[in-house]
């Protein structure tokens, strides 16, 4: 009779548990989406409860969890036959979670365990194979009901505390797991906006994808100089955790001796930098098929606080947990089956995260967005090619404007004293047809200067209108104070793809100077506004015309550097022709996932690599050094550049990695990675001495003297 009577105890409890529930429940359903199934697999699991089948876990706990949203993923316990530990998901793992855990063990497990878990009194938390087992529920379990006959009480805490307090734990575990050192990220790293407008005067930091937020790729450090540098040597080689065939163009950053990097196509990492170990790493997967024109890669991150953000290849915007690896939200910005993907680092404009979008070859209608660091939430969003109302608009023929492309797939400058983001925008689609979409296509081949506050326009200037060259005008801006005529003013520089060197007021957009900087046959030269006055070389025809600059451009997404004190700007150039046609289609086709260049193509002469030193306030020339032409198995794999206060310039190209003498021109050291030398170098001190960074290939080498 023990059984019937336990059946029907257990049916009757049921229909009394399932009545409580779906009188909970029926007022969030309300407001929360909650359906027969959410009542349903709750009702079942506190029908087990009721048979006995749930001893772990107190009538209380079990009717917190299922009231957090996503029930702890104990839906599994009841529909695909888990164990309660294989099941069980803990919600409490953002980082306001991560914190009350950090709080909440220095409090209580602190004294113990060590401040980040690495054991004292108490054995060592931060690593798996603890005794009592490491899953969520069994370490929540310990955390409870303490360990009888040890130094180890019951802790009384509400139900949601303890649970922040096993994320917590977790995080330490995790950290310190397969591939990880013993060392985890500090955990009070911090980056504040402070620090983000004084980047550069702490030199064991390179907190920006430029190194600071003007965009000068600049490094004070003077240990390193023309006379010594050819004694570098190699301190370590990380080696990516990818099989991608992509090519690294990241830039990494560097805080409190950890170096975080992405690597193609979709990971981040965070690496020891005096060994290069990994501390932790973040992958992200992604499809095989996205609308990318070039290469499955990603140029950087950025921070702020102890948040890192990341945008990625399918279109999403990700706050990560610095320290921990966590993810903290998650936000989608484009979506590929529109054309878009993301490639560039983000740029943090006080408490905004700005972010661009590529696609320009596959008829997107581009934009620049900014987020709230905090919440992902959307704060702005400014359109680079104008809808109807928009100022800019009448600049496109028909609806051109609506596959218009104006991607902003290269990181921009920000200058907070005057609020100011700028953001170069690139070509206008389709590339080679200019015929489908009449005028100037604003706001294509520019630079655009919004209100990091609002995302109001403030100012534009268009290098190259009406773009039949894919002369993208995507370069990062520099800011810099400089000389003209005399006068000392606020300005912005640019070598711009379609071959010419720009210096404009950047406060009001007011052209400056604008010269050429490699051989170019398409304008006769500039007027007073600065637009081009055009040749017959720069029509683009059916049959084709040869045009200099060819389509790589004067020069490409690579980076330019500033040496302020010494006025020079040094330009990362190619020298080269292209024979530019467009389709004789009056609407031509699109190709593989929405290509979109109107054209049968461009036949281009090879391109030669020149680092050309101008000075920054007139454009003059003041040296220039031809590198090798790029092997064919190495691409055109040539990298930004680094200046320092060692008077040394550093960049790569075609395999190697070199250095410069900033003042004469003169290469003074060189050594072959075999490998693409897509991404810039950087340096900053570590342990008190300089030391450079670069990625080649698949791994990232580190040197110093």
């Amino acid at each position: 009779m023990r059984k019937p009577l336990k059946r029907l105890l257990g049916a009757g409890a049921v229909l009394v548990i399932v009545a409580a529930i779906a009188a909970g429940l029926a007022f969030k359903s309300l407001s929360h989406g909650a359906t027969l199934e959410m009542i349903t697999w709750r009702a079942k699991l506190f029908a087990r409860k009721a048979e006995g089948r749930l001893p772990g876990l107190s009538w209380r706990e079990i009717w917190f969890m299922t009231h957090v949203h996503g029930g702890f993923g104990l839906e599994g316990v009841t529909d695909e036959g888990f164990s309660l530990d294989g099941a069980l998901v803990n919600p409490f793992v953002t980082d306001a979670d991560y914190q009350v855990g950090v709080r909440t063990f220095r409090q209580r497990c602190g004294t113990c365990h060590g401040k980040s878990g690495g054991g004292g009194f108490g054995p060592a938390l931060n690593h798996a194979g603890l005794r009592h087992g490491d899953s969520d529920l069994a370490i929540y379990k310990t955390i409870r009901d303490g360990i009888p006959a040890t130094a180890m009480p019951r802790i009384a805490m509400p139900i949601q505390e303890r649970w922040q307090l096993v994320g917590y734990l977790r995080t330490l575990q995790v950290a310190n797991s397969g591939h990880q050192t013993d060392d985890s990220v500090p955990a009070d790293l911090q980056v504040s906006n402070e620090d983000l407008r004084e980047a550069g005067n702490k030199t064991d930091r390179w907190l920006t994808y430029s190194g600071t937020l003007d965009g000068h790729r600049y490094t004070p450090l003077t240990e390193i100089t023309p006379k010594n540098v050819a004694s570098l040597r190699i301190r370590w080689v990380h080696q990516f955790d990818t099989n991608e065939t992509s090519r690294s163009e990241a830039t990494p950053l560097v805080i409190d001796g950890t170096i975080f990097l992405t690597e193609p196509p979709a990971n981040v990492v965070a690496l020891d930098a005096a060994t290069g170990a990994v501390r932790w790493r973040y992958s992200r997967s992604i499809p095989d098929k996205l609308p990318i024109c070039c290469a499955r890669s990603n140029r950087g991150l950025a921070i702020l606080g102890n948040v890192l953000y990341f945008g990625s290849l399918d279109g999403h915007l990700i706050a990560i947990n610095a320290v921990t690896g966590n993810v903290i939200w998650d936000t989608e910005v484009c979506s590929p089956s529109e054309g878009f993907t993301m490639t560039g680092a983000p740029l943090i404009a006080n408490d905004s995260v700005v972010v661009g979008v590529a696609g320009g070859e596959y008829g997107v209608r581009g934009f620049l967005v900014a987020y709230d660091t905090k919440t992902g939430q959307q704060r702005w969003k400014f359109n680079t090619i104008p809808g109807p109302g928009e100022f800019g608009h009448e600049t496109w023929k028909s609806d051109a404007w609506k596959t218009g492309g104006g991607p902003t797939w290269v990181t921009g400058s920000y200058d907070p004293s005057l609020d100011l983001v700028y953001w170069g925008v690139g070509n206008p689609a389709p590339n080679f047809l200019g015929d489908i979409r009449g005028g100037d296509n604003l706001f294509t081949d520019s630079v655009i200067a919004l209100q990091g506050s609002t995302g109001k326009l403030a100012w534009y200037f268009q290098f190259t209108p009406h773009d039949e060259h894919d002369w993208d005008a995507a370069q990062t801006p520099v800011l810099a104070d400089l000389p003209i005529k005399g006068v000392t003013r606020k300005v912005l520089c640019t070598a711009d793809r379609n071959g010419f060197y720009y210096v404009l007021d950047r406060t009001s957009g007011e052209f400056l100077v604008g010269v050429p900087f490699v051989a170019q046959n398409w304008a006769k030269g500039l007027d007073a506004r600065g637009r081009p006055i055009l040749t017959e070389n720069a029509e683009v025809s059916v049959t084709g015309r040869l045009t200099k600059p060819g389509v790589a451009g004067g020069i490409n997404w690579q980076n330019t550097a500033l040496d302020q004190k010494r006025g020079l700007i040094f330009v990362p150039s190619t020298e080269g022709a292209s024979v530019f046609t467009k389709s004789a289609d009056a609407e031509p086709a699109r190709g593989d996932l929405g290509l979109y260049p109107g054209s049968s193509g461009s036949a281009s002469e090879q391109p030669d690599p020149v680092i050309k030193a101008l000075d920054a306030a007139t454009g003059e020339k003041k040296w220039e050094l031809p590198l090798p032409p790029w092997k064919k198995s190495f691409g055109y794999g040539y990298s930004g550049l680094l200046a320092t206060g060692g008077g040394l310039v550093f960049g790569s190209s075609g395999g190697y990695t070199f250095a410069i003498d900033s003042g004469t021109g003169c290469e003074m050291w060189r050594v072959f990675l075999g490998a693409d030398t897509y991404a810039a170098p950087i340096s900053f001190t570590m342990d008190g001495h300089q030391v450079v960074a670069v990625s080649a290939g698949r791994s990232l080498y580190m040197f110093g003297l």
